[in-house]
């Protein structure tokens, strides 16, 4: 299952899925639905998503739901496993908060979550129910239309972990990241598997390794903007460049000449962006949220990792100092993540051979 014409790290995967199956011989197809809560099936044109053309896909436009069928349901879309009631059904976790934010579930979300920007986000949404379905709407309307309550996520129903282990007896969980995989374990679900993904290849061998490292931080303005701000307050006349608007080719000059890249964000999964810029040979520095606390999913010594809720933020610069003024020697404290990284897709493509044979 995947959302129709949308071109995302998650929907990326569910294409290689379906292209490393359809190599080993096995009927596999991608459906798109345009619609979550009625599970709707997209059939005008039974075309493949653009992006996703370069892979050996398959479209279905319907579903025989018959148990010898297995549909694969990616997370945030969990709430339309009750469409299905003869298919196996598999929910392939590639986050937790995502996951629980998409499906609505306000209680979850605060529970399962450290992150300040992902509890804000929940908080937002909830003022914005109260704009629609209470008498406080009008003056909550005001500060709405100021901007002041955004919200970041569709919440189209509120689905629970609580729903989701009523039906655990007929479903398999496949898990991206060691985070989730705990996560899972503390819901106290069954039959959980290893299904991971990893970078393009095409990202892999485009990287220009005559540029010239500059003194440059990178980071992702739309992750731990919160933590990434007040670390720029003490570090004026440092070089901090927001990976945001640029072309894939610009993403890998920038990547190429950075020495650093800094991501304080949620980690609801194994994120892209982080193994990107290692790849690229930047060094990374992280919080300790989500899977960035587990070595499993980033795979950089602890040193470089920062617990955000009690920052101490002179001690954050003096690692990124010590990084740019000594980057020859640091670059290597990240060799066994670039070596991690190389190894992905073929440790993808066991996992897939070890669940469907």
């Amino acid at each position: 299952m995947a959302p129709y014409k949308y071109a995302t790290g998650g929907v990326e995967l569910a294409h290689q899925l379906v292209d490393y199956l359809r190599e080993k011989g096995k009927e596999a197809y991608v459906f798109y639905i345009s619609d979550i809560v009625s599970c709707k099936i997209v059939k005008d044109d039974n075309q493949v998503t653009e992006a996703y053309r370069k892979y050996n896909i398959a479209v279905a436009n319907s579903i025989d739901d018959s148990p010898e069928n297995v549909v694969v349901i990616p997370e945030s879309f969990v709430l339309t496993t009750p469409h299905f009631k003869k298919a196996q059904v598999c929910i392939w976790w590639m986050s937790v908060e995502n996951a629980l934010a998409w499906n609505g579930n306000f209680t979850d979300i605060w529970k399962h979550t450290q992150c300040f920007e992902q509890k804000m986000n929940m908080f937002k949404s909830i003022l914005k129910w109260m704009v629609k379905k209470t008498p406080l709407g009008p003056v909550i309307c005001k500060l709405y239309h100021k901007d002041f309550i955004r919200s970041k996520y569709p919440y189209p129903n509120n689905y629970s972990m609580e729903k989701v282990r009523k039906e655990d007896s007929r479903l398999y969980h496949f898990y991206q990241a060691t985070y989730i995989q705990q996560f899972l374990y503390s819901q106290h679900f069954d039959r959980i598997f290893r299904l991971t993904d990893y970078i393009n290849p095409e990202i892999q061998t485009n990287i220009d390794t005559s540029v010239k490292k500059e003194n440059i931080i990178l980071y992702n303005p739309k992750k731990g903007i919160r933590y990434t701000k007040k670390l720029m307050k003490i570090m004026h006349g440092y070089k901090f460049v927001a990976l945001q608007g640029f072309t894939r080719e610009q993403l890998n000059h920038l990547f190429d000449q950075a020495k650093l890249y800094i991501d304080f964000g949620p980690f609801p999964g194994k994120d892209r962006l982080p193994r990107e810029a290692a790849i690229h040979n930047c060094c990374i520095i992280t919080g300790r949220f989500g899977a960035s606390g587990y070595f499993e999913d980033i795979p950089i010594n602890g040193r470089y990792k920062f617990d955000m809720l009690h920052a101490n933020y002179s001690k954050i610069k003096t690692c990124i100092d010590d990084i740019l003024n000594n980057y020859d020697v640091r670059i290597d404290d990240f060799a066994y993540m670039r070596e991690c990284i190389h190894h992905e897709q073929e440790k993808f493509y066991r996992e897939i051979d070890n669940i469907f044979g």
